[in-house]
């Protein structure tokens, strides 16, 4: 099949490598079963003095918002990266967070089509993650490949298509075939916004097949104390809430936590670490390679993070996949792949005290029963691989 994938987020054919991975996944499982895949990644470029306060303030705003934060315009390109043909093309917006300008969402359209007909490309599917401006250029691409079926898919902030399409939602809306989710919480909360979505599915993401543990590690023989997180130090993931829970849990200081990850809130966990005196107890990784976080995951008993606004979380699914006992936020993303209490457990975001219940639950349950949740965890994990989500997806479109 010929599949045109858009989207507005998408790694860039460098070392820096920016952008979530998350359609380039779906992407190279495709190609890597003989379909005929294009990419087409919009990247958003802004009036040049926003350049320059990026330039002055990019570490600030990165860290604090765990964005990926340009200081120079894009000029677009060309390449091939693990069997996917991507087109990088820069289309201009005024302000962050605002509407395409209206001609370049026309010329980039055009351009599409145009290099379409080059190779003879006619989608079979059109499908645009993220709704700005994806859902726009896939409901006018209806037009010209009448045959195509057409999807959006959404990965939150549900309220975007409203705020950027208004009174034209139900003429865009009818061009669309299917509606994906990236989580249950997603799909609820855009029906709320618009009612029913027809041919409505989830759209999971999966993890590498080498992630899923062959032999569990983890006994608990010794209960758990051993704690991680994986992220960015984001208010929103609240990880400094964490110590706060765990010096409630084991006053005696007797639990090591582990962070993974870097950002504006680790100045929040520093303060905490002394004011806690736990110093011995807490373990700041910065970023480590993935590979390294998988010996991360084995070492520790529990994966911690009760985020806030999570669309999917593909951290709480690595972590299942090698074993750990997963904490992760009731109504977020996960919730629905997580089944509390029986392959992990769910909790109120940035909630200390629900935390804290949950890990007391869990820390009295005897060993065997702490087994179980975590080989069921290892099981969900397992059907859910980066090959065998990428195969429901294709289904779900082609339903």
């Amino acid at each position: 099949m010929n599949i045109l994938l858009i989207s507005s987020i998408y790694p860039l054919n460098s070392k820096e490598n920016k952008g979530t991975s998350v359609c380039h996944y779906f992407a190279k499982e495709w190609a890597g079963l003989g379909h005929n895949i294009r990419v087409v990644h919009f990247q958003a470029v802004y009036p040049l003095c926003f350049y320059w306060i990026a330039q002055i303030a990019s570490k600030f705003i990165s860290a604090k918002t765990g964005a990926v934060v340009y200081t120079k315009r894009d000029r677009g390109d060309v390449f091939l990266m693990d069997g996917v043909n991507i087109i990088r093309m820069p289309l201009f917006k005024f302000i962050p967070h605002g509407r395409f300008k209206s001609s370049s969402v026309s010329r980039a359209i055009n351009k599409i089509i145009e290099l379409n007909k080059t190779i003879d490309f006619i989608p079979d599917i059109i499908v645009g993650h993220f709704p700005n401006p994806q859902i726009e250029v896939v409901a006018r691409l209806k037009d010209i490949y009448p045959f195509s079926t057409t999807a959006i898919v959404m990965h939150g902030d549900v309220d975007i298509p409203k705020r950027i399409y208004g009174k034209r939602i139900p003429e865009l809306f009818d061009k669309i075939d299917r509606w994906g989710f990236r989580s249950r919480a997603v799909k609820n909360s855009f029906e709320k916004w618009y009612g029913y979505a027809k041919e409505a599915f989830i759209c999971y993401s999966g993890v590498p097949e080498d992630y899923i543990s062959k032999k569990n590690v983890h006994s608990f023989e010794h209960g758990i104390r051993k704690f991680l997180f994986v992220g960015e130090f984001i208010q929103r993931k609240y990880p400094a809430q964490i110590l706060d829970a765990l010096i409630r849990v084991f006053p005696d200081k007797n639990f090591i936590m582990t962070y993974i990850g870097s950002g504006y809130e680790e100045r929040t966990i520093k303060d905490k670490i002394k004011q806690y005196n736990i110093e011995s107890c807490v373990n700041l990784l910065g970023r480590i390679p993935r590979e390294r976080i998988k010996d991360e995951y084995d070492k520790a008993d529990c994966m911690v993070m009760i985020s806030s606004g999570e669309a999917y979380g593909l951290v709480y699914l690595e972590a299942m996949a090698r074993g750990c006992i997963t904490i992760a936020s009731k109504g977020e993303g996960i919730d629905g792949v997580i089944e509390n209490g029986e392959n992990g457990y769910l909790c109120t975001a940035g909630n200390v005290d629900d935390l804290v219940q949950t890990i007391e639950r869990i820390i009295r349950l005897p060993s065997a029963e702490m087994l179980m949740i975590s080989e069921n965890a290892i099981r969900t994990a397992s059907h859910l691989t980066d090959k065998k989500a990428a195969t429901m997806y294709l289904n779900d479109l082609f339903k």
